[in-house]
């Protein structure tokens, strides 16, 4: 699998990006669409709140250190899937434990993340 290219810049002017063409993630994350919801909800929040100059900014400030971890840890993902002959067997050993050690309150960040509607956004 390959990892698309960063976006330096999620918005111009008028324009802003969305969803997988602001923060595209690999399938084996699981999160697309999810990131795409959460991010149409934060930009809607910021859109109520602020003129469109600064609610851009405010959304893409509230977005991208989650967006950007979910897309590394696709990315480690990944590099597990491709192991060689030897790395086959230690992934294929050790799975089980790296199983029991993603608790659902390690994966918090990534499967309850809230979005709070009411708080209103800075500039």
């Amino acid at each position: 699998m390959e990892d698309l290219p960063h976006v330096p810049h999620w918005h111009r002017g008028r324009m802003v990006l969305v969803g997988d063409s602001a923060h595209a993630t690999s399938p084996s994350s699981g999160q697309g669409a999810s990131l795409a919801a959460e991010s149409a909800v934060e930009l809607a929040r910021a859109l109520r709140d602020l003129p469109h100059s600064q609610a851009f900014a405010a959304y893409e400030r509230a977005r991208r250190a989650r967006v950007e971890r979910v897309i590394a840890q696709a990315a480690r993902t990944n590099s597990g899937k491709a192991a060689g002959a030897v790395g086959r067997v230690f992934r294929d050993a050790l799975l089980p434990l790296f199983a029991r050690l993603a608790t659902p309150e390690k994966m918090a960040w990534q499967y309850d993340h809230r979005i709070h509607w009411d708080a209103a956004v800075a500039a």
